[in-house]
């Protein structure tokens, strides 16, 4: 089933096989440029209020031509950054995060995203290079990291206190090239995306190992560590880097196709779902490309964004196809409750309704490439 919706008419066009128009709705109150904490920073941008509900903001990672920064909200000086940021992990009941740098990555910044100010920066340990994403523990004192051991191409999970960002230790991810985490037991059972690619940083983001690439997900015993259970599916080739879980408990890993000899993957399913105990993949239709940039739940139904396909892509949690929703290389998705945010790789954010299949404009900066997360706090 496929939905039809139109064209937003300012260079973030939706796909031509969606006929139907989108009407643009205003900005948010108060929403103005400096808001937007870009280039390779951080978009600071306030919802919408909703009655009886804490005014949110959503949190963007972006990339432009003008090099790395972070911008505070009230247009303070400029934070400049190393590199490309990637996964934001906000703090909960402060208005800071941590910014993991892109994979390979070799720093991890603690940020306040209101005011702009870079509360402390780290480099990983000797040996290792961090791969995008940090998970808490339930009380808020523990950081994990999803890291590279270089020398011998072996995935690891950091340990960090969260408030100094002092390294306390490791233990393996149980695969190669670890990236998302996430808690199936708060504090007790953590699910780790091994996307099984190797990179080094001699190579930079070159894919080494594309014949023998080993994409698994990791289901691990914490504190301690130790594997659980390891799942993977019987194509190697799908490569899981991110995860999300819908209320019933399924979990859904996104999709990054590679092919053995390094060309472009035109057409594979995009969506893994973990479900009794089996790793399976989701029902796809051709014409979505082998990217999925993102994924998210809203309550039993998973979302991901088909950057390669122009598609916003629904599914229940079963895997059965729900419908799709066209926009032209869409990027992070950030889910608050019933209320669904999306963005793209040409300057959109946009809200985005599920049942009527319809995006509504909050916000566009042309020349901004939106990063693959979107947050809210």
């Amino acid at each position: 089933m496929r939905s039809n919706v139109g064209n937003h008419g300012n260079g973030a066009a939706m796909e031509a096989r969606h006929t139907s128009r989108l009407t643009p709705h205003a900005s948010p109150p108060g929403f103005s440029r400096r808001h937007f904490l870009a280039a390779l920073g951080v978009l600071a941008l306030p919802l919408p209020a909703v009655a009886g509900l804490p005014r949110r903001t959503l949190l963007a990672a972006a990339a432009d031509d003008d090099g790395p920064f972070f911008e505070a909200v009230n247009g303070g000086v400029p934070l400049r950054l190393p590199t490309r940021g990637h996964g934001m992990l906000p703090i909960p009941g402060s208005d800071e995060l941590i910014l993991v740098a892109r994979r390979a990555g070799f720093w991890l910044s603690r940020v306040n995203w209101r005011t702009g100010a870079e509360i402390k920066r780290i480099a990983p340990a000797p040996g290792r290079h961090f791969y995008g994403h940090a998970i808490l523990s339930p009380d808020g004192a523990t950081l994990y990291t999803t890291e590279n051991d270089i020398e011998r191409g072996a995935g690891m999970v950091g340990v960090y206190d969260a408030a100094s960002l002092a390294r306390r230790g490791e233990f393996p991810s149980h695969g190669i090239g670890p990236h998302e985490l996430y808690w199936l037991v708060p504090g007790k059972t953590l699910a780790v995306a091994n996307g099984g690619i190797l990179t080094l940083p001699q190579s930079g983001r070159d894919k080494l190992n594309l014949a023998t690439m080993e994409p698994s997900v990791a289901i691990l015993d914490m504190p301690s560590g130790a594997l659980l259970a390891r799942y993977a599916l019987s194509d190697h080739t799908l490569s899981l880097r991110h995860l999300a879980r819908t209320t019933d408990g399924t979990l859904g890993g996104a999709v990054q196709a590679e092919s053995p000899d390094g060309r472009d993957v035109t057409d594979t399913p995009l969506l893994a779902i973990l479900r009794d105990g089996a790793l399976t993949l989701a029902e796809h239709l051709p014409g979505w490309g082998g990217y999925a940039a993102s994924v998210a739940a809203a309550g039993n139904v998973f979302i991901a964004t088909a950057l390669q396909g122009d598609a916003i892509l629904l599914w229940r949690s079963d895997g059965a196809f729900l419908g799709e929703v066209g926009l032209q290389r869409p990027a992070g998705i950030a889910v608050d409750g019933e209320r669904v945010y999306v963005s793209n790789e040409l300057g959109l954010i946009a809200e985005l309704d599920i049942a009527r299949r319809r995006l509504a404009p909050l916000a566009t900066r042309a020349g901004v490439k939106w990063d693959n997360h979107l947050v809210v706090v």
